[in-house]
């Protein structure tokens, strides 16, 4: 099976994950309420088993290709090289996506009691809208960029979830209703989880097995989160992150390599550093 199979295949299992997941967070918030109060419901085992679930099956793939001795290389530019067409268009078209939710939640949060919250949170999307594709864009290029403008671009997207987490726990902080905002927590944590292992590659501490985990488990809760009311701007920009941790899993997957070249790549990498001249201080 080639790589773009295995890429095709598993973010089938995802997108799957995800849907299942608006369903059976739409049907817990349909039968599982009582006049606006939680009531004894099988649809709450229902939610925490999916999403259990399918942490367990994330963990399967990552262990599966461990077991068929490919890594994702631990080389920035190698990990998250994705040249072509196709994907230039991919990841500009969920780039725009992001910038509009960012724009409209923008707009609708005018009045709302925690407007400066949400409009921070607003343009810290819009902005990770564009770090997204001009990180992408910077792994088509080895010994043009700078590493330092690639780890700004990897930073923006954690600030925009600590954001998100804060902005959360303000609209919630009197909330005592704990199913209303345990899933939009618990997604934006393992968002920010992914997008962190992802700077990781740029930051020069990389974990490809952790990394691709987090991306389709915090690809599934993403889709899975839409199931509840927030404001359509924020409703978009879970959907972008959604597909940003997809197309980022994908590239993952495609660039595998066997973990035997991946090491040597490492050792001489090693090599050539112990090889350099000391600066005098």
């Amino acid at each position: 099976m080639g790589k773009d199979s295995k890429s095709l295949e598993v973010s089938c299992y995802v997108l799957g994950a995800g849907a299942f997941g608006v369903f059976f967070r739409w049907m817990q918030l349909q039968l599982a309420y009582d006049k606006g109060l939680p009531d004894k419901s099988v649809w709450h085992f229902f939610v925490v088993l999916l999403v259990c679930a399918g942490a367990g099956v994330f963990q399967y793939f990552t262990r599966k290709q461990a077991k068929e001795k490919l890594a994702v290389p631990e080389d920035f530019f190698e990990a998250l090289q994705n040249e072509g067409k196709l994907y230039a268009v991919i990841r500009w078209a969920i780039a725009l996506v992001m910038i509009a939710g960012g724009v409209l939640l923008f707009s609708q949060s005018e009045v709302d009691a925690d407007a400066t919250f949400l409009r921070v949170l607003a343009v810290l999307g819009i902005l990770t809208g564009i770090a997204f594709p001009l990180t992408l864009v910077c792994a088509n290029k080895p010994h043009v960029v700078k590493n330092s403008t690639i780890t700004l671009l990897a930073l923006i997207p954690i600030l925009f979830f600590a954001c998100g987490l804060l902005t959360a726990y303000k609209q919630n902080s009197i909330n005592p209703i704990m199913w209303n905002y345990l899933i939009e927590i618990l997604t934006l944590i393992v968002d920010a989880v992914a997008f962190f292992r992802l700077a990781g590659f740029a930051y020069g501490v990389p974990d490809g097995k952790k990394t691709m985990f987090y991306c389709m488990w915090g690809a599934m809760l993403s889709l899975m989160t839409l199931a509840d009311s927030r404001y359509l701007g924020q409703q978009i920009m879970f959907f972008a992150v959604a597909l940003m941790l997809t197309l980022a899993n994908w590239i993952l997957i495609a660039n595998l390599q066997k973990r035997e070249i991946a090491e040597d790549a490492a050792d001489q990498e090693e090599t050539k550093k112990e090889a350099e001249p000391v600066e005098r201080l």
